[in-house]
């Protein structure tokens, strides 16, 4: 039990390090200098496919309104205009008034709205509400049809989907300025498999089987919340012990240091435990019985775009 005890500890420490370490990724100003650099190298040359990466990445590494300018100039040499469109208002907001480039991405970003395409998406009367509609792949919500929208230029591809029915595909070519209507429909009724062979067995739902695996990790949780907080009364025994009047030894020192970080160790194992044990308990208790598997999934028409 003890061997387990540590082993679980260990492993909890390991996760622990694992966050710390992503924790502290972020910016490389260095790396976005030269990639920002090697962008403008390449918008002289007019390779802006290759402009449009490096200043991307560039203000991925270090955010910056003047990498994200260069960005919508690029995006609108390679006829993206909604996009260029996008980014420009948006470094227009960012920027203060007195800022000479604010004034130049606005009058840009004016400019695109004239040459903008919009697509207007039409789905065909249904009284289902579980229907999905996605135009290059971004869902559409109900107050996104029947709605001119702007978008870029060239081709783009509608997908109605809903449980029970073919997949249905639709497309569109606009062309700049050019506004367009797209009407849609559900596809065609599937073919029914037939009954299961024993439907009163079924098989385990799947609800059920991601309560014992949530559960699984919520027990294990608890344990290395035991085990670390034993630890912790073991190391505290220690600094009591040679630690007189608050003066300690190397000893209690290190058994102080030890203390805090199995500490941590400690609220964390039992935070997730209770969590998962939580979460194990409302998934078994409202996973449907297999007869009812069928029914289970919903998909509802009212997500709003994201632009």
């Amino acid at each position: 039990m003890l061997k387990l005890g540590f082993a679980t500890l260990c492993s909890s420490a390991l996760l622990l390090l694992g966050f710390a370490a992503r924790a502290q990724e972020g910016r490389d100003p260095a790396a976005a200098e030269e990639l920002f650099r090697q962008g403008r190298a390449a918008s002289e040359k007019r390779d802006f496919l290759n402009a449009c990466a490096k200043f991307r990445e560039s203000n991925r590494l270090d955010p910056a309104v003047g990498t994200l300018f260069n960005i919508a100039d690029c995006e609108e040499k390679l006829g993206h205009l909604a996009t260029s469109w996008t980014l420009f208002q948006e470094v227009a907001q960012r920027l203060p008034k007195e800022d000479d480039r604010r004034a130049i991405a606005q009058r840009r970003a004016q400019t695109l709205e004239a040459r903008l395409p919009k697509l207007s998406v039409h789905l065909s009367p249904s009284v289902r509400t579980d229907i999905v509609v996605r135009r290059d792949g971004v869902v559409l919500g109900s107050a996104s049809l029947d709605t001119w929208l702007p978008v870029d230029p060239g081709e783009h591809v509608v997908v109605v989907e809903a449980p029970g029915t073919s997949q249905a595909s639709f497309t569109a070519q606009i062309s700049e300025g050019e506004h367009a209507a797209l009407e849609v429909r559900l596809g065609a009724p599937l073919a029914s498999s037939g009954p299961p062979s024993n439907p009163a067995s079924g098989a385990s739902p799947t609800g059920h089987a991601a309560a014992y695996v949530v559960g699984g990790v919520g027990v294990l949780g608890l344990a290395t919340g035991v085990v670390a907080g034993l630890l912790v009364l073991q190391r505290k025994s220690t600094v009591d012990q040679n630690c007189p009047e608050h003066v300690c030894n190397q000893v209690g020192h290190d058994a102080a240091e030890s203390g805090k970080t199995l500490g941590l160790v400690t609220t964390v194992g039992l935070v997730t435990g209770a969590v998962g044990l939580g979460a194990a308990t409302y998934l078994f208790l409202s996973a449907p019985p297999p007869t009812d598997k069928g029914r289970s999934g919903s998909y509802v028409l009212g997500i709003r775009a994201k632009w």
